[in-house]
């Protein structure tokens, strides 16, 4: 049986994509910077993580926020 997709399920999705994306960004700015700065794997990989989380993070609080008006 297929679920019925309504429109704020519709939206939730998308916010879903936005979410990643933002955590990919995160994740990819953070590499980025990491190569300039010349840092070893294991720091490249923690500010890969916190980066990409902080992002997340701050797009899914945005829309929480958005969403309670």
């Amino acid at each position: 049986m297929t679920p019925i997709v309504t429109e704020k399920d519709g939206r939730r999705q998308e916010r879903y994509v936005e979410y990643l994306s933002a955590v990919i960004v995160g994740g990819n700015t953070g590499f980025i910077f990491s190569l300039f700065a010349a840092l070893n794997w294991q720091e490249c990989v923690l500010l890969m993580f916190s980066l990409g989380a902080l992002a997340g993070g701050a797009v899914f609080t945005f829309f929480e926020m958005r969403a309670l008006n």
